[in-house]
């Protein structure tokens, strides 16, 4: 059985929860097995993607992050590893402010509060991409 690999980057224990037990959900229904990292310091999410980035298939990542944004994070990877990008699900109650900071750029949002069927389906999309 395949294992999928998802980082998740979130100050907020509660929604780093919620992410966890909502991966974990989607991969059961796909009859997958999975691997959540879950992490809430973004300078330590960055360190983990630019070293480890192409080890997950999914990256769920928050925009309002104290320290680094993820807005931040994700123009990071721009420039050291771009193939991450498509793997990138921002999970935030701002989808207007990281749109218009990436005009030109096809983002997957998800936005706060969600439901397990929009986070489904974001799910499928991202990795019928990949």
């Amino acid at each position: 059985m395949e294992t999928v690999a998802v980082l998740t980057i979130d100050d907020e224990e509660t929604v780093q929860n919620i992410l966890t037990a909502f991966v974990h959900r989607y991969m059961k229904g796909k009859e997958r097995n999975c691997n959540v990292k879950a992490i809430s310091d973004p300078v330590q999410g960055l360190f983990e993607l630019s070293t480890n980035g192409d080890h997950y298939a999914v990256i769920l990542l928050d925009v309002r992050l104290p320290k680094l944004t993820g807005d931040e994070i994700y123009n990071s990877l721009v420039h050291v590893n771009p193939g991450l990008l498509s793997r990138v699900m921002f999970v935030t109650g701002y989808p207007d402010d990281i749109a218009e900071r990436f005009p030109d750029k096809e983002l997957r949002i998800l936005q706060k509060p969600f439901r397990y069927e929009q986070f489904s389906q974001s799910m499928d999309a991202i990795l019928q991409a990949g």
